[in-house]
Order: C-alpha cells, then structure tokens, then sequence
C-alpha cells in the first residue's frame, strides 16, 4: 500500500463533529473527485476515488447531509490496470448539495456561476477550512513517499479552486504553488516542514509521523554521505599533495643532496621519503613535532624544488 493510500485511510475515518464541518469537507470531495451526471431520474452526482474508504465516507457524508440515495460500485482503470471506486448518488437532494458546494447556482439559474469557485459561507470557522483541505487531499491529493522525495500535491479541474486551495494553505504560512498541468491545475508543496505540518493540520498524525521518521532517517543518510564525500575528497587531496612532495623531495636528492639540507629539513624530507602514504598527522608524530611545524618543513621542501626548477 502507497504512503499516500495509507494518510487517506488514516484521514477517512476520523470523526467530523457537526453538520458544518460535514458540509466543508463534502464540497471539497465534490469539487475534486466529483461529477455532475444527467439521467433518466434526472441530476446525480458521481465520485471517483482510487481508495474504497473515501468513497464510504462520500456515501456517509452526502447521505447524512441531503435526501439523496447512493451505490458503492468498482470501476476498473484500462490503462492503469486498477480498480477504482465509484459512488453515485441520486434524489432530490443532489441539487442542494452541488448548490451549497458552489458546483451549480444557488438561486436564479441565470446566476453566473464561476467555476471552481467555492462559497464563503462553507468556511464558517477554523474547523471547516481544515475539513475542506482533508477533503481536497482525499479527493484528489497525493504525497509521495518521503524516502524516496517530498511532493504533495491536489489536482484541481479548475484554476480558481486551485487559487482558492492555495490560499487557505498559505494562509497556514505553508510554502505552496500552482501550476498547470495539461488540462488541470495543481495545487503543491516540495518542501518537507511544510508538507509534515499540512498533514499534522487535516489531522493525519500517523502519516505526519511515518513522514517525520522517514525525513530523519534521510537527513541522517544524506549527512553520513556529505560526510563521506568530504572525507574522500581530503583523502584524495593528501594523496595529491604526498605524491608531490616526494617529487620535490626526489628532485633535491638528485640536485643537491639529502645531505645537504639543513638538518630539521633533512628530517622531514627523510620521514617522507621512508613513509610514503603517511598522513601529515602521522609524519608529524614520527619527528614528535605539531602538524604546522611539519607542513612548515615541507612546505620549505617544495619551495627549493620549485625554485631549481625555476632556475
């Protein structure tokens, strides 16, 4: 089961608290999951959702809110070899509930209606704004999988229900765009603090935790591998540099001799040439002197190679 089918199953049992919040969250499932059908018995509306528990929660909520009779059935998907769920509501009361979602006008039908549009009076309080977000993700959101990538995203029919959900979510200081995809608008987030904390909000705490978990362990995969990637690249750089100062060192053997070379130089030309892969850390405690003190020393080293070379 996906990350995203797990939050929805989380999301679609949780109990909504008065016939407001109902009704929020139901204009939110009929706007991004829902269709207006005409039949023989007249005006139906008709859901489609990859996961069964969303649309039991369309039966429950539409069924509590309005006289209409609904059917549960499965829809298999050709191209993506899945079966969706579909629910279809029929009755008197199915006029009522596209009304009061902004889906069809509410009075005169020569009322302009703007599609996508959603009616003030749905967001009575705090707690119907964060029941209208869960049922936009549950009707047409998904996140992935946070250990692979962070992206939520609600697909949107239309470009002012996406500007409306963008707004209520950036009104919770959340990082969210839209941008249009073929013939729909997304609603989305790339960044995983505010994808954790948009679902702490529509109140899927298991996902917010199994989200957080999978960011830590991440964070602390990506850490080991900066860490990692920065230790081979000084590994590498030591080797570069010994390989050069044994090249130098060399080069004074053969012009002017070991011999020759004052004797703390003597040294360390001496313990390099006998300790080849050595660290500078290590050189430095063979001749029982500091780091700077030996990097001073071969530093000289170089410095009188590449003035024979010069010269």
């Amino acid at each position: 089961m996906s990350f995203s089918s797990k939050t929805k199953d989380e999301l679609s049992v949780l109990r909504l608290k008065n016939d407001a919040v109902r009704l929020a969250a139901l204009a939110a499932l009929t706007h991004t999951a829902g269709s207006i059908m005409l039949g023989r018995r007249g005006l139906a509306v008709e859901y489609v959702t990859e996961n069964q528990n969303v649309g039991q929660l369309i039966v429950q909520l539409a069924c509590r809110l309005f006289p209409v009779e609904a059917s549960l059935s499965l829809r298999e998907h050709e191209r993506l070899k899945a079966k969706n769920t579909v629910v279809t509501l029929t009755g008197s009361g199915c006029a009522a509930l596209l009304q009061k979602s902004g889906c069809l006008p509410a009075g005169d039908v020569d009322e302009p209606l703007e599609m996508g549009a959603v009616p003030e009076r749905i967001f009575v309080n705090a707690e119907c704004t964060q029941a209208f977000l869960r049922g936009a993700f549950l009707g047409s959101g998904s996140v992935s999988d946070p250990s692979k990538g962070y992206h939520l995203e609600i697909v949107c029919r239309h470009e002012r229900f996406a500007k409306e959900l963008s707004a209520r979510m950036a009104q919770l200081s959340l990082n969210v765009k839209t941008a249009r995809r073929k013939s729909s608008f997304i609603t989305y987030m790339k960044e995983g603090e505010s994808i954790s904390e948009f679902l702490t909000y529509i109140g899927a705490m298991e996902g917010m935790l199994a989200f957080e978990n999978a960011r830590v362990l991440r964070n602390v995969a990506n850490d080991l591998n900066r860490r990692s990637n920065f230790e081979d690249a000084n590994m590498q750089k030591a080797a570069q540099a010994a390989a050069q100062q044994l090249v130098d060192i060399e080069l004074l053997s053969r012009e002017t001799g070991l011999a020759n070379l004052p004797p703390k130089l003597r040294e360390a030309a001496e313990a390099r040439l006998n300790n080849p892969e050595a660290t500078l850390t290590e050189l430095a405690e063979l001749l029982d002197i500091g780091k700077s003190g030996m990097n001073h020393r071969l530093n000289k080293l170089s410095a009188m190679a590449e003035d024979i070379r010069l010269h």
